[in-house]
């Protein structure tokens, strides 16, 4: 999550419920290399939509998250936003997966 506010040797993630803080440390540790500080993580529950008077559903489900914002031991810098021209490729492979899994979504 990139979130403006963090100082420059904090960074925050969203991670599931059910990732510890010692699970996050030595991911970031064995797999990136990164030196943790601290580990500081807050709980969010699920959102349900709201009921109208007409008995209608309205709004999405969300699932439950933990955000977990990890202070490391040097400054880190987020890469570039990706330039849209390098990504055209790739709409024409969602599209394909998308007509791809509704050709078998009868199928379980």
């Amino acid at each position: 999550m990139r979130t403006p506010t963090l100082p420059p040797n904090q960074v925050a993630f969203r991670v599931p419920p059910n990732i510890n803080k010692l699970d996050i440390r030595d991911y970031l540790f064995h797999v990136y290399k990164l030196k943790v500080v601290d580990v500081r993580t807050m709980n969010y529950g699920a959102k349900r939509p709201i009921k109208k008077s007409d008995g209608i559903l309205r709004g999405k489900f969300t699932s439950k998250y933990k955000k977990a914002i990890v202070t490391l031991a040097e400054d880190f810098a987020y890469p570039p936003p990706p330039d849209k021209s390098e990504l055209e490729h790739y709409s024409n492979r969602a599209e394909i997966d998308r007509l791809r899994f509704r050709r078998l979504a009868g199928w379980k």
